[in-house]
């Protein structure tokens, strides 16, 4: 008690001094050490000279009811036209949300939990209003507000939203088949060129008058072995070919089954 009447008086000589913000923290912690309806009076003066209207209006409110009888009637008269005047310098603000339970702030500082039996009484301006609930992502709206203005705010705190993100494998290629397919391509048309040119060559040396037969038949067979080569090398590429890109497709496919999904949780919400 004494702790508490040391603060007070603190209280009183700052605000004498003008020093309100010091005032008001000495008077609130003599209220937090004995809990008078006394000090809410003093309290309410420094807001009102700070010009916090809604937190006056809120202390000579609770002054007067927690006082009673025991107010002195000069007192309530004050504070009954105080009350009437900070009543036209401020504003209420209806607040709902559409889950029970959040926790509702206006301008950072808490007024309760949903729903909110009461509007919430606020100094004129931009207010802040926002609510909060474990599970759910917080919402917040700015409101602004006039002396007697009525307003109401709606504040709907959404579920987190599942965000699916597929961790795709390194896609499987035959590389190997589509490597030979090309090797074999190239080698096919290589001995293509040579067995057409040949096979010009032979029909040259047959219009010769001298020609050699010896020479004849072994540009033939040169021809002939060209000719083999080429279909042959043509025939495995195409086949290899088939093959590389039926694995390439199947792979594909089964790559594309085995991805596996993540879940991430993402948040959204205004501040």
């Amino acid at each position: 008690m004494t702790q508490a009447k040391a603060h007070y008086d603190r209280g009183l000589q700052l605000y004498d001094d003008g020093a309100y913000d010091g005032a008001r923290v000495e008077f609130e912690r003599a209220y937090e050490l004995a809990p008078t309806y006394r000090i809410l009076y003093n309290i309410g003066r420094v807001q009102k000279q700070q010009q916090d209207y809604a937190g006056a209006f809120k202390n000579f409110e609770a002054y007067l009811e927690e006082g009673g009888s025991q107010v002195p009637d000069a007192r309530r008269v004050e504070l009954t036209k105080e009350i009437a005047d900070l009543r036209a310098r401020t504003a209420t603000v209806t607040i709902a949300t559409n889950v029970p339970g959040a926790d509702v702030f206006v301008d950072d500082v808490p007024v309760g939990k949903s729903p909110l039996k009461l509007a919430v009484r606020v100094n004129p301006g931009r207010r802040k209003v926002s609510a909060a609930k474990q599970g759910r992502l917080p919402a917040t709206k700015v409101v602004e507000v006039a002396g007697s203005d009525r307003a109401t705010v709606a504040l709907d705190l959404a579920e987190p939203r599942t965000v699916v993100i597929m961790e795709k494998p390194p896609r499987r290629v035959p590389w190997i088949g589509w490597v030979a397919t090309g090797v074999l391509a190239i080698g096919a048309g290589v001995a293509g060129y040579f067995a057409i040119d040949g096979n010009s060559k032979l029909s040259a040396a047959r219009d010769r008058t001298d020609a050699n037969p010896n020479d004849l038949t072994s540009r033939r067979n040169e021809v002939r072995a060209l000719s083999i080569i080429a279909d042959s090398a043509g025939a495995a590429a195409v086949i290899v070919g088939g093959v590389s890109l039926y694995y390439t497709i199947t792979w594909g496919k089964e790559d594309a089954r085995a991805s596996t999904p993540n879940l991430a949780f993402g948040a959204s919400g205004t501040f």
